[in-house]
């Protein structure tokens, strides 16, 4: 029997953009219900507590020092966050090479570190172009939306293979996808909401510059806590019909009746409600060209973070291995030690379709390979390969190939008669981040009060 509930606002999905646009009409005297499909909150945002009771993030973990929606949050909530370790050398592994270094470019010849900072002076220059509002206003939105990145990248002609290399992987890690795929308006518009592609790559200073106690989930959690029975978990929302002044979203068991809807799913997720009335064919088409990239974080923790005493920052790149960036993801206290591991796009696909054991054997050789017999012997390996994941389909979020978001990018944000919005692919700034999520459900909260 389907239970009936009543309620100003009904928000589909409880990640941060849904939480926060929950949280913002709660506190404005609104009542609302929260339908999320998975058996957790946070979205993509996944924090767990693993046997031995390590807290470890399988999904978005890092915040930027501009992140301020999201500060904010931690500090009204009591949260606390800290910086990510980056104190001694990073290593690039060029085929049987490896190399040392500390900044942003590795050192590998002075053509080639000059050929990358001119890459991206010139993305920065571009994107101080783009209105972060409507990046398909640009003076030059057409011309840069028909070009792909990978067209874009084919022609910076940077001076040296494993130079190549490492800056091909570094914009592909932005969207986890063939670059081919991706418009080029679309990484000007990402850079413009991060303030550069310095930033996007960046730890000290950029968007990996900071964690969260106890993982990025527990904002979320807060979140939750605070609307209390107003969230439902194992709850997928089936269908939308809007009725006059009415809106009824159908779920799994439950029918909740509202004035105004929030969605605050991934694009490629809106496809599977169905709409009464139905979405129009340009909305159809945004959201079926709308895509995630695949990537797979991993997580190897180990007793202590040993790369520290041996002088390793835990910071490392190898374009096209099983490990292809790790990252310091240790706890405030620095045990145990954890090192976060990436693959991304035509990588992260054809590791996954390796055995786990087999997969397994893979990253641990690639760590063995830079951080020695130590990083063979972990005490626990977790993977998420997040396009698998499947009220997930992709991270770190979608993109849009060449001529969508001229076409159709307006529709990101504009409501659908009485169904609003969210999520970091609706953000300006931040977008595609935590920071964006939050700012997203604000945002939209903000609509629906509007319209009263």
């Amino acid at each position: 029997m389907t239970e009936r509930v009543d309620a100003d606002v009904c928000v589909v999905g409880a990640g941060y953009a849904g939480l926060m646009a929950a949280r913002t009409l709660a506190r404005a005297g609104k009542s609302v219900a929260v339908l999320e499909a998975r058996d957790r909150v946070g979205g993509r945002i996944w924090t767990e507590t693993r046997p031995g009771g390590t807290t470890i993030d399988r999904g978005g973990a890092w915040l930027a020092p501009y992140h301020d929606a999201i500060f904010g949050l931690a500090r009204e909530l009591g949260v606390g966050t800290y910086k990510t370790y980056v104190k001694g050398a990073h290593l690039l592994v060029d085929g049987s090479r490896v190399r040392r270094y500390k900044g942003l470019i590795p050192k590998i010849s002075p053509l080639a570190v000059a050929t990358i900072a001119r890459a991206q002076f010139r993305v920065d220059r571009m994107a101080k172009q783009v209105p972060l509002d409507a990046p398909w206003t640009a003076k030059r939105a057409a011309e840069w939306d028909a070009r792909t990145v990978g067209a874009y990248l084919d022609g910076v002609n940077i001076r040296s293979a494993i130079g190549s290399d490492l800056f091909e992987m570094a914009v592909r890690g932005l969207f986890a996808d063939d670059l081919a795929q991706v418009s080029l308006l679309d990484l000007l518009f990402l850079t413009r909401a991060h303030h550069s592609i310095g930033k996007l790559f960046s730890i000290t200073g950029g968007a990996q510059e900071n964690l969260v106690d106890g993982g990025a989930g527990t904002i979320a959690q807060e979140l939750a806590d605070e609307l209390g029975e107003s969230v439902w978990l194992d709850t997928p929302v089936r269908a939308i019909n809007q009725r006059g002044d009415r809106v009824i979203v159908d779920a799994d068991g439950l029918a909740v009746h509202a004035a105004r809807a929030v969605v605050a799913v991934p694009p490629a997720l809106v496809l599977e409600i169905a709409f009464d009335p139905a979405l129009t064919d340009d909305r159809l088409a945004l959201y079926r060209s709308a895509v995630a990239g695949k990537e797979t974080k991993t997580l190897v923790v180990y007793d202590e973070p040993f790369w520290r005493a041996d002088g390793f920052s835990g910071q490392s790149a190898e374009p096209g291995s099983a490990a292809e960036v790790t990252i310091d993801a240790s706890p405030r206290s620095g045990s145990p030690g954890v090192l976060a591991s990436f693959t991304f796009g035509l990588v992260a696909e054809q590791h996954d379709a390796l055995d786990p054991a087999t997969r397994r054997k893979a990253v641990l050789d690639a760590l063995v390979g830079r951080y020695g017999p130590k990083a063979a012997s972990p005490v626990d390996f977790v993977e998420t390969a997040w396009w698998n994941e499947r009220w997930t389909r992709g991270c770190s979020m979608a993109h849009f190939p060449p001529g969508m978001l001229t076409r159709h990018g307006h529709l990101l944000r504009e409501p659908f008669l009485r169904v609003h919005w969210a999520g970091t692919e609706t953000a300006t700034i931040s977008h595609g981040a935590i920071d964006g999520a939050v700012r997203s459900g604000q945002r939209a909260a903000a609509e629906v009060l509007d319209r009263r």
